[in-house]
C-alpha cells in the first residue's frame, strides 16, 4: 500500500502533467521525479488511465457537481445555452466546467463557487458587480462572459476558456530562465495593473489563476471573484471558514488578520509568485499546518532570501523548478524585488504594481533599482 506521503508526491506530478500535451509529460516528470523511476512510472500509469476515459472526471456530470458542490440538485448537463462537456478541475473554491455553446460555436469556462451561497436580495447586486468586471479588457486578463446564481443561492461564472497550463508548470516543462521568467511575471503584473486602474483587486493571485498557452501567451483568471467573496458576510474568523476563501500560501497577512485589504495586498500576492518562479519553492510551507499556525506564519515569520532558497539543497517539491543560477550582483536585486513586494508592512511594500513593472524593467535592463533593501535602521 503506498504511504500518505508519497501518494500525495503522486497526486501532485499527476495534476501537474495532466495539463501538458502528451509528448511533453514524460520528459516534465523525469526532471521533477529525480532518479526515482517508480514514481515516473507510476505517475505515468495514471495518466495513461486518465487518457482512456475511466478517471474521476468522467463521471456522470450531474451526479459529479452533486458530490463536489453538495447541492441538492446536480448542476445540469444542459445550462442555459450552453451544453456542459466535461469537469476541468475542483479545488478549495469551487468546481469548473468546460462548455459549448452550439449556436455561437464557441467553448466556454464555467464555475461554480462553493461556500458561497447568496441570500436572494443580494443575487442581483452581485450579478450586477460581476458584470461590471466583465468590462475589464485587457489581452493577459480572462475574458468575464456573464455571471448568476443557481436557484439555491450558488454563484455561476461563464468565463473565457483558456488553454494552457499554470505558470510555474510552463516555466518547467520549458525549462525558462530567469529572464524569460521575469517577462512572463512582468505580462500579469501588467495585467493586474490594468484591473486596478478599474479599481479592482483581485485577490486570490496564484499559478493555478495564471495560464500561459503553448504560445506563451499569459492569461489571468479569476478576477473579482475573491473580492465578491468579500461582500458575503461570510463568517470573519480568519482561522475557520475565511482561510478556505482564499489560498493561504500566497495569502498576505492583512488577508489573514482581518487588516485593510487594497491594491497593496495583490503586491504581496505577486511577490510570493515571483518568489516561486525564482527559487522553485513556496516562502511559507502550509502544508499539513493548522489555520492558527498558518496565520501566525504568514503574519510574523520572515521568509528566506530567494538568493538563499535557489542555492538550498533541499528537493524541490513536486513540480517545482528553479532556473539557472546568476551573479551574486543580479541574485541582490532579485531579492530586493521579491522582499520589498512581500513586506510583511503593506507601507513598506511597492506602492503600486506599476512601481513593480518599472524595477522588473530596471532589472532587466540593467539598470539601478528604484527600491532599497531593508537597513538595521
Amino acid at each position: 500500500m503506498t504511504d500518505p506521503a508519497r501518494w500525495e508526491q503522486i497526486q501532485a506530478l499527476f495534476h501537474a502533467a495532466a495539463d501538458l500535451p502528451e509528448a511533453e509529460q514524460r520528459r516534465f516528470l523525469e526532471a521533477s521525479g529525480g532518479n526515482d523511476a517508480a514514481l515516473v512510472a507510476e505517475v505515468l500509469a495514471l495518466l495513461h488511465e486518465d487518457a482512456r476515459g475511466s478517471s474521476l472526471l468522467d463521471r456522470d456530470l450531474g451526479t459529479l457537481a452533486d458530490q463536489m458542490l453538495g447541492h441538492s440538485d446536480p448542476v445540469p448537463v444542459d445550462f442555459g445555452p450552453y451544453r456542459i462537456r466535461r469537469m476541468l478541475g475542483e479545488g478549495g473554491m469551487g468546481v469548473v466546467y468546460l462548455a459549448e455553446r452550439a449556436d455561437l460555436g464557441s467553448m466556454a469556462a464555467i464555475k461554480f463557487l462553493r461556500d458561497a451561497w447568496l441570500s436572494p436580495a443580494r443575487r442581483e447586486r452581485f450579478a450586477a458587480e460581476q458584470r461590471t468586471l466583465a468590462q475589464l479588457n485587457h489581452p493577459a486578463i480572462a475574458r468575464l462572459y456573464d455571471a448568476n446564481t443557481l436557484p439555491d443561492g450558488t454563484p455561476w461564472f461563464v468565463m473565457e476558456y483558456v488553454e494552457g497550463v499554470p505558470l510555474t508548470a510552463y516555466c518547467t516543462a520549458h525549462q525558462s530562465g530567469i529572464v524569460e521568467r521575469l517577462r512572463l511575471f512582468r505580462a500579469v503584473s501588467e495585467a493586474v495593473q490594468h484591473a486596478h486602474s478599474q479599481a479592482i483587486i483581485h485577490r486570490d493571485l496564484k499559478p493555478s489563476n495564471i495560464l500561459v498557452t503553448a504560445g506563451g501567451v499569459v492569461k489571468l483568471l479569476d478576477f473579482g471573484i475573491a473580492k465578491q467573496l468579500e461582500s458575503l458576510e461570510v463568517n470573519a474568523d480568519q482561522t475557520g471558514t475565511g482561510l478556505r476563501l482564499m489560498t493561504p500560501a500566497y495569502a498576505a497577512p492583512e488577508q489573514i488578520g482581518a487588516g485593510r485589504i487594497g491594491t497593496h495586498t495583490d503586491v504581496y500576492s505577486l511577490g510570493v509568485v515571483l518568489y516561486e518562479l525564482l527559487t522553485g519553492r513556496l516562502p511559507f510551507e502550509v502544508a499539513g499546518r493548522t489555520p492558527g499556525e498558518i496565520e501566525a506564519m504568514i503574519r510574523n515569520d520572515l521568509p528566506v532570501r530567494p538568493s538563499i532558497a535557489a542555492r538550498s539543497t533541499t528537493p524541490l517539491p513536486p513540480g517545482g523548478s528553479r532556473p539557472e543560477l546568476v551573479s551574486g550582483r543580479s541574485w541582490a536585486d532579485l531579492d530586493v524585488l521579491c522582499l520589498t513586494a512581500m513586506h510583511k508592512d503593506p507601507a513598506r511594500r511597492y506602492r503600486t504594481v506599476d512601481a513593480l513593472i518599472r524595477d522588473i524593467n530596471h532589472y532587466l535592463d540593467h539598470e539601478p533599482l528604484e527600491a532599497r533593501r531593508d537597513s538595521v535602521r
